[in-house]
């Protein structure tokens, strides 16, 4: 969710979206040798890893063809060498991310001004709101869908955002504030996105967003960083119930600070969106002092929209905590270069996987022959067959909570967690930021 006091007050098939992603002192991924590889049927097939983004494998064949395939249609021993050899990869932190403006377009699929809604569709999101949005907006509004969806994929954090259902994402956008809470949205805070529904949800005040006419467009006060916050909240879905909050809401926070102008977003220039962020702050009551970070990351999803709804100000030092935790993590600690906090979304990703993978397996053990679903959702087998295994993560809460430190660890890199705070306060106060 975005915090933020309340105010009162198809595509065409072909479309092309140009992303920019330029490393900043990046280095190449390392050339690897040839090596048997088992094909999709069992055919074992010779050939070098040329890349691999998490989803899909390119590797070049003796005979110098490319093929791309996608890893998990590859046995287990070659899903273990192409995860090893991520993990060997060095951090590369694009300098600039984003879509050609001109090359984003907007599908009107329908407007219904009687039931008021509208529903329009982009290469990757298909959105509904309940006020017609005038071209300039809707340009705009698609523009920074699409080049979220971009920023998060180039980010080194490890994720491939993929639509929960069906082949788009979906996001609502409501006129008023009754609206927003007919949707579910909560108190006191300026969008939400609902994992359980997969969509997320945001007011048009959280916009900037007036009426024209009998349009909607976009006002003096306009801005784009709620939205960004509940997209990236959306492109992350895979993840979020196994990362903790602070970097769920911390990650969010770090792309809508992110400066953004025509679809680009200037990761190399994160310093810069940071000043603007705390001088905004100061203008608005001053900078807050940052929330207990042993506190914050021990914080459930739970306990954190319960402070959200009951305590707001409070919840504003935890989003503002969040936001410099993963800002320093990525910019700040060590050598600047977001290593630390790269390995640590590389140890969370490989869970990921692994309970992704044990789902997959289900699935195809339950549809063997002599195993029975029953009629409250639980299944049994005949003793021939065997289980597949679950993760150790999920055998327990306790084995849970013995992951949480041991990836907290890679972090905290032997500090604790008031070494850390001293760490952050002395590297914020060398950019002029004062906590």
């Amino acid at each position: 969710m975005k915090f933020r006091p309340t105010r009162l007050a198809r595509l065409a098939a072909a479309a092309l979206f140009l992303l920019v992603a330029m490393p900043a002192g990046a280095q190449l991924p390392t050339v690897e040798p040839a090596r048997e590889w088992v094909f999709p049927g069992g055919v074992a097939t010779r050939a070098a890893l040329q890349s691999f983004d998490g989803t899909t494998v390119v590797l070049r064949l003796s005979s110098g063809q490319r093929t791309s395939l996608p890893a998990d249609s590859l046995g287990e021993a070659d899903r273990t060498y192409l995860s090893e050899w991520k993990e060997q990869q060095p951090v590369v932190i694009p300098d600039s991310v984003g879509v050609d403006s001109n090359k984003v377009q907007v599908e009107v699929v329908s407007e219904d001004e009687e039931n008021g809604k509208f529903v329009y569709r982009t290469q990757h999101f298909e959105f509904t709101s309940d006020g017609k949005l005038t071209q300039n907006l809707l340009r705009d509004v698609a523009r920074n869908f699409e080049a979220t969806y971009e920023l998060v994929k180039a980010l080194p954090w490890g994720i491939d955002p993929q639509p929960e259902e069906g082949d788009r994402f979906r996001a609502i956008l409501v006129r008023s504030r009754q609206r927003y809470k007919e949707e579910g949205g909560p108190e006191n805070s300026g969008g939400v996105y609902f994992g359980s529904r997969k969509v997320f949800v945001v007011p048009f005040e959280s916009l900037g967003i007036e009426r024209l006419g009998k349009s909607f467009a976009k006002a003096s006060d306009y801005r784009s960083d709620t939205l960004v916050h509940e997209l990236t909240h959306q492109m992350m879905h895979s993840s979020l119930d196994i990362l903790p909050q602070w970097v769920v809401e911390g990650t969010a926070e770090y792309t809508n600070i992110l400066p953004l102008r025509l679809g680009m977003f200037r990761v190399s220039a994160a310093k810069s969106g940071l000043r603007e962020y705390t001088n905004s702050l100061k203008a608005r009551g001053g900078v807050p002092e940052p929330y207990p970070v042993e506190q914050l990351f021990r914080i459930s999803n739970k306990e954190w929209s319960a402070t959200l709804a009951a305590k707001p100000k409070e919840a504003n030092r935890m989003y503002f905590t969040a936001y410099l935790l993963v800002n320093y993590f990525m910019h700040m600690d060590g050598k600047g270069d977001g290593a630390a906090f790269v390995k640590y979304m590389r140890a969370v990703g490989k869970v990921r996987q692994e309970i992704d993978d044990y789902g997959k397996a289900v699935t195809a053990f339950k549809a063997l022959p002599g195993v029975e679903t029953l009629p409250d959702g639980r299944y049994r087998w005949p003793d021939s067959l065997t289980h597949p295994k679950k993760p150790e993560i999920l055998s327990s809460p306790e084995k849970q909570e013995e992951f949480e430190k041991s990836s907290l660890e890679i972090l905290l890199d032997g500090r604790t967690t008031d070494r850390l705070m001293e760490d952050i306060r002395s590297a914020y106060r060398r950019v002029g930021i004062k906590l």
